[in-house]
């Protein structure tokens, strides 16, 4: 079970991510790759932020600078831009 302050970091590490390469869209799966390789955090974890994150980025009222779109069947994740 993961806390409350692990998720925000984890997804604090993830905004950063997009944030820090806001030109680049990256699939879920890069997002995991590269995150879980340096400690941040397990699949598992990353799976459940990042499914949180596609879900609020899709909401009309969001005021979240991360968006999402599916392409080809595979999410991916942008800053402050449709992917």
């Amino acid at each position: 079970m993961m806390d409350n302050n692990k998720g925000r970091d984890i997804q604090n590490r993830v905004e950063n991510l997009l944030r820090d390469n806001a030109s680049t869209s990256y699939s879920k799966e890069e997002i995991i790759n590269l995150l879980s390789y340096e400690g941040v955090g397990t699949q598992e974890e990353l799976e459940k932020i990042l499914g949180e994150i596609e879900v609020w980025s899709s909401m009309k009222d969001s005021k979240s600078s991360v968006y999402s779109a599916c392409k080809g069947g595979t999410v991916y994740f942008q800053w402050e831009s449709a992917p």
